[in-house]
């Protein structure tokens, strides 16, 4: 007959209360014995009967088995055994206070020089760090959060060490906190130490190097920084944290050092680390790196500690806990509170998985510890304590948030605040110095919900927070020093969120509302400076008007009167340079650009390109039947020579026209694109034309003769037509043929006929007769036509333009025509280009649209012209056009406004009439050519910067003193070419 049950001791715990409604269950199911339970529920009869005892908790996984084998309801089970086991929780952190201290575990917090006799764990690493110690004076030790590396330090690597070790962090002031190190090792002053390590950066390298100066000389101390990282999350004063790395870098690197420098750092910081060039050199070949433990070492560390307690680890809660921690990063700060944990809810010498379970868990013991202290609080204590674990909690800046040690200074003195610090460092979530407090460890950043649903609200209010509670720390540490106080845009900032949703301490609120009344007195105070100075810059204002009207008006008219004294002998200057300008042309032309710069005007402007145009006498012989020809491309200047039967080519380059070969034939000539076509002049010979290659005019090739007789070549732009006339070499006779011939070139050595053309026959008004031709670009040709009155004595209106079209394959059409007949000799004048035509007519000019040769249209209404029209160019990318009358003056004008003239220039005392004329195809310049006493090729440049360019560059006298006086007088020199 079995046994009865133990009766159970009612004293109203929730475990009692657990134990008798199980038994409850197993009554409803019939009363079956623990063995037949046990057979059900596959665990021993023992193991059933305990779970129903009421002297301990049982796992989840029995109580489970348990209800399954008496048919309850599982999922209401197992939320009933949670609820149980947190209330258990919750009663033995308030009774486990006395037990701990003698805990084989440290919980969160790391192992720390005490505990190495229980740091069983990172033996390999220690060796491999004591040695790379030995062998090297910088090391830094890099691993995640919660990998292990301040318990590797503090309990592993500095308890073994021989030499003298100085451990810290380096928290908000980093020079600070190493002075009071070193001053509590060394015995000087704190004051005196941090003036000597502030004042060079040798100053740490100095001070070790005294301390040892009567030992061994082979000793040296090892300091030893953890927590590296709080240089970049609490030190907020980037100089300091240079200074300090420069320091610390120098003690142990300098020649003679005895330093050793160890730094602990989170992995994620390495980053941050790397961005000072200093220390990233010296942490290339100095890194020890501590990633997850080994099983063997996760097997000692959890079972070693509690074997000297002499208890023991179950098996089964062994097997869990390295299964669970192998290959994991960062979770050995949740093993050790979670062994802590388990520890408290023994049963007798043996730590259990039922008790484990109870604990809440790997992750569950740390939020059932954090929030069975939380939960005990009113409202204004939770309040508090959300104030104090946001305090302890610096937010990253691009990595994970990391614990923040304050001094207890930055607290208020307010008891119940107090007692809330106790309790969350007795429950060992809060680690307590001398005269600081921080959080146990970061892993309890991740792993307590509560927390991080704090710390996700407002963060930049978070930052606020903490630049105000570092002020208020400042202005204390100064004795409260007004100029501490906050002013300007970071007042304004941390007024804003303290008026909205901040909460600061007493201490912070009575610094703000000093800072805010400072900054109010210091605003009046301003305010009354700025209405005085407004009075006072008001009343100058009115002064300084009346003298500036003053000043004004006198300078105006100053200027006014110089400005008509410059234009008055600006304009003599140009009248007397006239006759100068042939007899010194240089001196001409850097008079008429100071008179330009003096007086800018469009008279000014026109005498000075006038001035400044570059010339050359093509021949001084008397009596000599000559004829000089501008190149329609404006690259060149042909000049004949009747009398010496010669075409002499002149070309402008390096700012001076300079003479090439003379080709045979003087009669006439016409140039483009590389051929020259000359005419000889043999009144006893047949006439005839012969063609050149002139792309190297200074070794000219005759490659052809045309094979007709002809006296004129008149050659298209790009040289691959000619247009032939024979006329009379007779100087008395007409220059007309009654016909002239085309011819194409293409071939230059077999010049091949296309055809002949002519003018309209008139057989009513007189005989046609072929005085000129001009190419309109490459498709087509105008015979510029004349009639002879002698057969009729009335004038009959008629076409004197006749258009030739030229095809693709060369067969030639007679198109249009354009412009009155003239029943004098001249005929009437035309300028051709590709696409436009320009007529002197009796009306005056007319502008013509040549794009329908068959039609061509009118485009502008004719314009007035006194005079001739002799010669003309026309540049359509310019859109201009030059046209020289037959009184030596030469106007430029606008292919859009025919009447606007942009430029007049006169020639210089009216030397000559302009025969020709042509745009160069790129810069803003025009050649041409003229006929007086002698012949002379002109290019002038219709660009002022370009043309005093020019003007500058020449081989040139400069304007004397003497010079100056007489055309400037009374005012100041200025040489045009300095």
């Amino acid at each position: 007959m079995p046994r009865a049950e133990r009766p159970l001791e009612r004293d109203g715990s929730p475990l009692v209360e657990f134990a008798s409604d199980l038994r409850k269950l197993r009554e409803g199911a019939g009363g079956p014995s623990y063995r037949e339970l046990g057979r059900r529920a596959h665990y021993s009869s023992t193991t059933l009967s305990d779970a129903a005892g009421g002297r301990r908790l049982p796992s989840l996984d029995v109580t489970l088995a348990y209800v399954r084998a008496c048919g309850g309801d599982v999922e209401q089970w197992e939320r009933r055994w949670h609820s149980v086991a947190a209330k258990s929780t919750a009663l033995m952190t308030e009774r486990a206070i006395d037990d701990d201290e003698h805990a084989p575990y440290v919980g969160l917090r790391p192992y720390g020089g005490d505990d190495a006799d229980r740091f069983f764990r990172r033996e390999r690493l220690t060796e491999d760090l004591l040695r790379r110690v030995a062998a090297q004076r910088f090391v830094a030790v890099f691993g995640p959060s919660g990998s292990g590396k301040s318990s590797l330090l503090r309990a592993g690597f500095v308890p073994r060490l021989t030499a003298r070790a100085l451990v810290f962090t380096p928290g908000a002031h980093p020079l600070e906190e190493c002075a009071l190190q070193l001053a509590a090792a060394t015995g000087d002053r704190p004051g005196a130490v941090h003036d000597e390590l502030a004042s060079e950066p040798r100053g740490l390298h100095r001070l070790v190097r005294r301390e040892l100066a009567d030992g061994p000389s082979g000793a040296y101390i090892v300091i030893v920084l953890d927590q590296f990282e709080e240089l970049f999350t609490v030190c907020q004063d980037e100089r300091e944290r240079s200074r300090f790395i420069t320091m610390l870098l120098t003690a142990a690197t300098a020649e003679g050092s005895r330093c050793r420098v160890v730094l602990g750092v989170r992995a994620d910081f390495y980053p941050h680390c790397a961005l000072n060039p200093e220390l990233a050199e010296a942490l290339q070949d100095a890194q020890v790196t501590v990633g997850p433990m080994s099983s063997d070492e996760l097997r000692r560390a959890i079972s070693q500690p509690a074997i000297q307690a002499q208890c023991t680890v179950e098996n089964a809660l062994l097997t869990s806990l390295i299964a669970y921690t192998h290959d994991r990063p960062g979770v050995l700060p949740l093993l050790s509170h979670a062994l802590l944990e388990t520890w408290r809810r023994r049963r007798g010498a043996t730590l259990t998985h039922a008790g484990f379970q109870a604990s809440g868990g790997f992750e569950g013991a740390l939020v059932k510890t954090a929030e069975a202290v939380f939960t005990r609080f009113d409202d204004r204590q939770r309040d508090l304590a959300r104030d104090l674990f946001q305090r302890l909690t610096a937010p990253g800046k691009g990595t994970e948030d990391t614990k923040r040690r304050i001094s207890t200074a930055e607290l208020d003195d307010d008891p119940v605040l107090a007692r809330i610090v106790d309790q969350f460092t007795q429950a060992r979530l809060l680690t307590r110095g001398e005269d600081s407090l921080e959080l146990a460890h970061e892993a309890l950043i991740k792993a307590w919900p509560r927390l991080g649903t704090w710390l996700a609200e407002d963060r930049e209010g978070q930052r606020v927070h903490r630049e105000l509670t570092d002020a208020a720390a400042a202005w204390r540490r100064h004795d409260q020093d007004p100029s501490v106080l906050l002013r300007g845009n970071r007042l304004a900032v941390i007024r804003d969120w303290a008026d909205r949703t901040g909460r600061p301490s007493a201490k912070e609120h009575a610094f703000l509302k000093v800072s805010i009344t400072a900054d109010e007195r210091e605003r009046d105070t301003k305010r009354r400076m700025i209405r005085r100075q407004r009075q006072l810059l008001a009343l100058l204002s009115v002064l300084l008007l009346l003298a500036v009207s003053v000043t004004v008006y006198a300078t105006h008219s100053q200027e006014q009167a110089d400005s008509e004294r410059n234009k008055a002998i600006a304009l003599k200057v140009l009248t007397d340079i006239s006759e100068l300008s042939r007899i010194d042309p240089d001196l001409a032309a850097q008079l008429s650009l100071v008179a330009y710069r003096l007086a800018p005007s469009a008279a000014t402007l026109d005498g000075f390109i006038a001035a400044a145009a570059d010339r050359v006498v093509l021949t001084p012989v008397i009596d000599d039947p000559n004829s000089a020809h501008a190149a329609d491309d404006g690259r060149a200047v042909l000049y004949t020579s009747s009398r010496e039967n010669v075409t002499q080519i002149w070309q402008f380059s390096n700012q001076q026209w300079r003479r090439h070969v003379d080709l045979v034939g003087g009669w006439g000539a016409s140039a483009g694109s590389g051929i020259a076509a000359t005419s000889d002049n043999h009144p006893d010979k047949a006439p005839k034309v012969r063609i050149w290659n002139v792309e190297q005019p200074q070794r000219p090739e005759e490659t052809s003769v045309i094979p007709e007789p002809a006296r004129l070549g008149t050659l298209s732009p790009d040289g691959r037509l000619l247009v032939t006339l024979d006329i009379p070499s007779d100087p008395a006779s007409p220059r007309r043929a009654d016909t002239a011939k085309l011819w194409d070139l293409k071939d230059p050595r077999q010049p091949l006929q296309l055809g002949p053309i002519s003018c309209e026959e008139r057989p009513d008004i007189g005989k046609s007769f072929v005085m000129r031709a001009a190419f309109l670009g490459t498709g087509a040709v105008l015979l510029h036509c004349g009639i002879d009155p002698g057969i009729s004595t009335t004038a009959i209106p008629a076409k004197s333009m006749q258009i030739w079209e030229i095809g693709k394959t060369g067969r030639i059409t007679k198109s249009g025509q354009l412009g009155p007949v003239r029943t004098d000799n001249s005929g009437s004048s035309v300028i051709v280009n590709e696409k436009i035509a320009l007529t002197r007519e009796p009306r005056g000019l007319t502008l013509w649209d040549m794009e329908n040769l068959r039609e061509p249209r009118e485009i502008l209404t004719t314009v007035p012209l006194d005079g001739r029209l002799g010669s003309g160019a026309i540049a359509p990318k310019l859109d201009l056009v030059a046209i020289a009358d037959d009184e030596g003056r030469l106007t430029i004008r606008s292919l859009r406004e025919l009447g606007s003239v942009l430029h007049t220039i006169n020639l210089p005392g009216r030397i000559g009439v302009l025969q020709s004329l042509a745009f160069h195809p790129h810069d803003k310049a025009l050649i041409g050519t003229s006929l007086g006493a002698v012949s002379t090729a002109w290019r002038w440049n219709l660009d002022p910067e370009r043309a005093a360019a020019a003007v500058c560059a020449r081989p040139r006298a400069p304007i004397t003193a003497a010079q100056w006086d007489k055309y400037f007088p009374g005012i100041s020199v200025k040489p045009p070419c300095e």
